[in-house]
Order: structure tokens, then C-alpha cells, then sequence
């Protein structure tokens, strides 16, 4: 296009709808919750924003074989966190990490049912840790960019040869979008590679590389097939605003998403253990370990995994049926009352198998989804309280308490970089342009360190996403 057109433009503005960062986390949430990940190391942590939101509770138990009632409906499926481990060089930020992910002194929000234990470790990723092994899935969002080249060179051999997650997902900046953020011929505002190797502009000034989409492809693809992995590499982030030179491009993303999984077969397993083995021989051993600074364990409520006979269940639905005094009320309202979740052990089977075979119930399946079903009980005579007055209990959505998240707000961006909150949108333009809320790193006085001081916390919803459920296995007997 004439970049004469130019005079009559004020200049490019990028918005994002939602904010580029939490797109690149509701990105690896969504993962997490569909693949049922149920450990997590997130590499880079900063101040613990993620890990906070993988610490909150379900608000049943996970369905497994062992569940002793059978899955005949649908439900939302959330992310059960069982183990949760943080890393990052930076001991400020792993404290508010530590603080914001430790157990509340305060009951609110949905009972837990599974136990969760966390655990916040001081180091660089280049440092093997044994602690790491097993993890199912390794997070490093707007990491890998801040990296001196030798810590570079042990991303994929530790984390995906040494620990072999299930796993990896990672995010990195796009080089491709940068043209976005200036008018056709002006000067790139920005940093200038600080290694001296191109001639190119970065987002921050900690970048030590911003990879075009080629090079992340490239790299990424070398780095699955090296270690016996499949890799998929997608984008996240496009301007709400449509860009007066028409550079918009719908395969040019701010963010580059990037997930890895492993290959289960035996000749992939093999070579993945031998590679590493020889990576390592060939590296000068690291003489520090990581420093384990505190640990966390979140107890299951004790009533877990011990239902009730069926007919103390079927009594305490009645009772809560009463107090409501509703002549319908959902699964929903039910299962929100302590006294019916925790008589069930958590299980909300448990719960739908009683009302499916006690006939002094009528349930109303009104659609596939469970929290559209609506309990009647005929003939009974109604009293009592309204437990939507229950301030433990006033929440939004399946699995979000809005005291957590009035928890989760104390620490805002709007505080640090109002001029980020200017509009409803993130915006970027000619003026401003900081990613410190997502991507602001610290450097360590260590040549390997690494840091993200990620100013930002925003309690996203629970990821549910309605599906059937697996077939069950009746393992013993629960009356």
C-alpha cells in the first residue's frame, strides 16, 4: 500500500480482546484441563500467577475405574491438580509465588476432595532436577526469548530429554507481528538485539531472540524429532483493530503457541534415555541444585472417597431439598451444599446414582448437561432457608468462588501500568509499548539466569467443557 496514506493516520494501535497474556494462559489451561493433567511444572513462574490458578478445587472428584457409581451423564470437566512444582532464579518472586499458592486460613469456595501438594524451587531450567521427573506437563509461557544461548541449548535436552513429560508447552513472540507496531517506513520503536547477532528490534529489552514463524518451526521441529516427540506450533493473539496498510495476516500471531507430546513407543523411550545420556557426558556437570524454598499440601476434605450408604445420601438430598424450599432445584444447588458433596465423597456419581434409583425422586433431565437436570420431590412439604445466602457459597460458575477471585485481584496491573487500562482493550501503539505485565523479565546477575515478573493476576473461569463421560467400573460395594 502508498505509504502516503500515512499522513491522515494518527499511527497503528494493537489492541488485544482479551489481554495478550491471558490469552497465552487461557491457551495452556484449556490444554491442561482437556488432557486431564494432573501435575504441572511451570519453568519460569514468576510470581506464581498459573500455578494460583491450578491451585483451586474442583469442585468434585475426578472420575476414574475405581469411582463406585456409574458415569451415566454428562459434566464439566475441570482441571484436578494433584502436584504442582514452580521454578524461576528469582527469590522475590518466588516468595509471592509461595504466599499467593499457600492454603487459605479462610473456608470458601468448593470443599477439596483431592489432595494437592506444591512446591516452589530457586534455580535455572539448565540444572537437572530428579524432583521433575514424572511431571506430566512442563509449562514455560514467554520464557525461552529471555535465555542466554547456553540455556538455550539444554531447553529441549533437559526438559524434554532428562524429565520426558507427557507435555511441553511453550510460548514465544512472534518477530513476524513486530511490523504492527509502527507505520510502514517509520522507525521500528523498541530494543536493539542486545547479543549484536541481527539487526532486529525487540519487544523488551530482556529478549535475547524473537523468532520469526519459520525459525520457530524450524527449531521446534528439530527439538520433537530429536527427542520422540509430535509437535504442533499455533499462535495466539490478533489485533482487535484492523491495521490501516492492511499488513493484518491471518497466520501472523503475537504470540507463537507451541505444544509438544511425547511418543509412547518403545523405540522412541529408547533413544530419548540414550540422547540424554549422552547430552549430559558431553556438559560440564552444574555444581548448584535447585533450592527447594517452601512446600504446600492442600488436604482432602476427610469425608473423600467415603460415601455414605445410599439411604443417608437420599436423606440428606431431601433435607437440603427442604431448607431450599423450592419445588425444583438443579444438580447445581444440590451439590453446592456441604452436607450432600461430602455424605457422597465427593463423587458427584454418587449423588445421581441415589436420585436415578430412588423412586421418591423425580429428575428432570432436561438436556445432556448435568447442571440442566432438576430434582422434584413430590408430596414433601417445604420449610426452611435460601442457601444462595450462604456467603461460603456465592458462586458464579461451576468451580470459580468469588472470594478466590477477590483474593486473586488484590495484586492488578491496573495499579503498576494504568495506562494498560486506559480502554477495555490491551492496547499497543507508537507511544507505549511494554509487555512488563506478561513478559518482564528480570536479569540475574547469574550469565544463566532467568526470570518473569509477570504483574498480573486475573482468575480466569473454570475450564469446563461439556462431554460424555468415560464407561464406569463397578469395583465393590459402597451401601
Amino acid at each position: 500500500m502508498d505509504n502516503s496514506v500515512s499522513a491522515d493516520i494518527e499511527g497503528p494501535q494493537v489492541k488485544f480482546f482479551p489481554p495478550l497474556h491471558e490469552q497465552r494462559r487461557s491457551w495452556a489451561l484449556e490444554i491442561l484441563r482437556r488432557e486431564r493433567v494432573t501435575s504441572v511444572l511451570d519453568v519460569g513462574c514468576g510470581e506464581g500467577i498459573l500455578l494460583q490458578h491450578l491451585t483451586h478445587a474442583p469442585p468434585w472428584r475426578a472420575y476414574t475405574s475405581s469411582t463406585p457409581a456409574p458415569a451415566i451423564f454428562e459434566k464439566p470437566d475441570f482441571i484436578h491438580s494433584r502436584e504442582l512444582h514452580g521454578l524461576d532464579i528469582l527469590h522475590s518472586d518466588l516468595l509471592y509465588a509461595a504466599d499467593i499458592t499457600a492454603p487459605s486460613k479462610h473456608a470458601y469456595g468448593w470443599t477439596r476432595f483431592e489432595q494437592l501438594d506444591v512446591s516452589m524451587w530457586e534455580g535455572g531450567l539448565q540444572v537437572p532436577n530428579p524432583a521433575f521427573k514424572g511431571i506430566e506437563c512442563i509449562i514455560a509461557t514467554e520464557v525461552i526469548e529471555h535465555l542466554p544461548e547456553d540455556v538455550v541449548d539444554a531447553f529441549a535436552p533437559v526438559l524434554l530429554g532428562n524429565y520426558a513429560p507427557r507435555l511441553l508447552l511453550f510460548t514465544t513472540p512472534s518477530f513476524d507481528f513486530n511490523e504492527r507496531f509502527s507505520a510502514p517506513g517509520d522507525e521500528m520503536w523498541g530494543f536493539a538485539d542486545p547479543t549484536g547477532r541481527t539487526n532486529r528490534i525487540f519487544r523488551h529489552s530482556d529478549h535475547k531472540f524473537e523468532w520469526t514463524a519459520d525459525e520457530c518451526v524450524q527449531w521446534s521441529k528439530a527439538a520433537a524429532e530429536e527427542w520422540g516427540y509430535d509437535v504442533i506450533i499455533d499462535g495466539v493473539g490478533r489485533s482487535t483493530t484492523k491495521d490501516p496498510w492492511g499488513r493484518d495476516s491471518a497466520n501472523v500471531h503475537a504470540s507463537q503457541v507451541v505444544t509438544f507430546r511425547r511418543r509412547e513407543d518403545e523405540e522412541s523411550t529408547t533413544k530419548r534415555a540414550q540422547k540424554y545420556a549422552e547430552w549430559a557426558s558431553r556438559r560440564q556437570e552444574e555444581t548448584q541444585s535447585h533450592e527447594l524454598l517452601v512446600t504446600h499440601r492442600y488436604e482432602a476434605h476427610v469425608g473423600a472417597q467415603k460415601p455414605a450408604p445410599r439411604e443417608e445420601i437420599a436423606t440428606a438430598v431431601k433435607s437440603t431439598i427442604q431448607d431450599i424450599a423450592s419445588s425444583e432445584v438443579t444438580i447445581f444447588e444440590i451439590w453446592r451444599e456441604d452436607a450432600v458433596s461430602t455424605i457422597c465423597g465427593g463423587w458427584l456419581e454418587v449423588l445421581l446414582d441415589v436420585l436415578d434409583k430412588d423412586d421418591s425422586f423425580v429428575v428432570h433431565r432436561e438436556g445432556k448437561n448435568a447442571d440442566d437436570w432438576k430434582i422434584e420431590l413430590p408430596g414433601v412439604e417445604l420449610q426452611g432457608k435460601n442457601p444462595w445466602q450462604s456467603p461460603a457459597k456465592q458462586d458464579d460458575a461451576w468451580g470459580e468462588s468469588s472470594e478466590s477471585t477477590e483474593s486473586a485481584e488484590t495484586y492488578d496491573d491496573e495499579e503498576e501500568y494504568p495506562e494498560d487500562y486506559a480502554e477495555e482493550e490491551e492496547e499497543y501503539d507508537g507511544d507505549y509499548w511494554d509487555e512488563t505485565d506478561d513478559s518482564g523479565w528480570a536479569v540475574s546477575d547469574s550469565e544463566g539466569g532467568w526470570s518473569k515478573d509477570e504483574s498480573d493476576v486475573n482468575t480466569l473461569k473454570a475450564w469446563g467443557e461439556w462431554r460424555p463421560a468415560p464407561g464406569w467400573i463397578m469395583e465393590g460395594s459402597w451401601e
